[in-house]
């Protein structure tokens, strides 16, 4: 009961100062590839932030994933813009960070992790309604083996390829607001 209380102190008071630096930072992009191999489903993602004010801000981010952390490897974190990988701290289903944006600029933070291959396979963007405005653009593409079966994806991609052994998914999206969350479900 006392863990609860104070894990919920803490998210409201996260939450808060989210919800006040978004009205000078802004989500606007993201660009995540996907790769469902045998063992792993890899997500690696550059996600793009407009600071609109005069001055330096210190975003702070709770990234969510849709599996305990415990269950995720791999994860890094860098600024693109400064070329610095970026201290995390794991919580439950989601990791915590900060970086500074420069006055006016606009900030690449690339984030890479991975997790064992399961029937389903999901990535959380309906995360984006927090920043209360949709994305500009968002780019995802998926790479899978050839045989691998695909029973369903939440999203229709526009495009698909077959490139030798591989076959690529293609989604490109303008005004995006996510009404779901990005799914892969195997028929194995």
């Amino acid at each position: 009961m006392k863990k609860t209380i104070v894990y919920s102190l803490f998210l409201f008071t996260f939450l808060s100062s989210q919800i006040k630096g978004q009205n000078l930072v802004s989500f606007f992009e993201e660009h995540i590839d996907f790769t469902l191999d045998s063992d792993y489903f890899v997500i690696n993602g550059i996600y793009s932030f407009h600071n609109k004010s005069d001055r330096e801000i210190n975003q702070q981010i709770l990234f969510p994933f849709a599996n305990k952390t415990t269950t995720i490897d791999s994860i890094r974190i860098i600024n693109l813009n400064t070329k610095r990988k970026v201290q995390f701290n794991r919580l439950e289903k989601s990791v915590q960070f900060s970086f500074s944006l420069p006055a006016n600029d606009t900030v690449d933070v690339n984030i890479f992790y991975r997790q064992k291959k399961s029937d389903l396979n999901k990535y959380i963007i309906t995360s984006t309604q927090s920043w209360g405005k949709s994305l500009k653009t968002a780019v995802y593409t998926l790479t899978t083996e050839q045989e691998l079966k695909i029973k369903s994806l939440s999203y229709q991609p526009d495009t698909v390829k077959n490139i030798n052994d591989k076959k690529l998914y293609l989604w490109y999206k303008t005004e995006f607001m996510p009404q779901k969350d990005f799914e892969i479900v195997l028929n194995e």
